[in-house]
């Protein structure tokens, strides 16, 4: 198994995914989902009486504590280059 997955493994993965494309690309076109139009009608999903400040609130919120957003995004970006890193580590070759 071994031998053939190393001889023809790139070629099957690569039609695997041209098949996986097709196929999306196919549902995609047979369910019809408006994924890329504009919503036909004009109600709105959440009443905006009750929310009246809500968007100041969050807005406020967001950059007044902007210490904990750049942290969470420096903990993201450190732990995306340790991925990357890891999945370019060369494999260890057993004795």
């Amino acid at each position: 198994m071994s031998d053939l997955w190393e001889k023809y493994g790139l070629t099957i993965s690569v039609i695997i995914m041209i098949i996986g494309a097709f196929v999306t690309l196919m549902g995609n076109d047979a369910l019809s989902f408006p994924a890329f139009e504009y919503r036909a009608s004009d109600a709105g999903l959440v009443p905006a009486e009750p929310y009246g400040d809500i968007a100041e609130q969050a807005s406020r919120c967001l950059w007044q504590s902007r210490a904990l957003d750049l942290t969470i995004q420096a903990f993201v970006i450190t732990a995306a280059v340790i991925c990357c890193l890891a999945l370019i580590k060369p494999s260890e070759v057993e004795a």
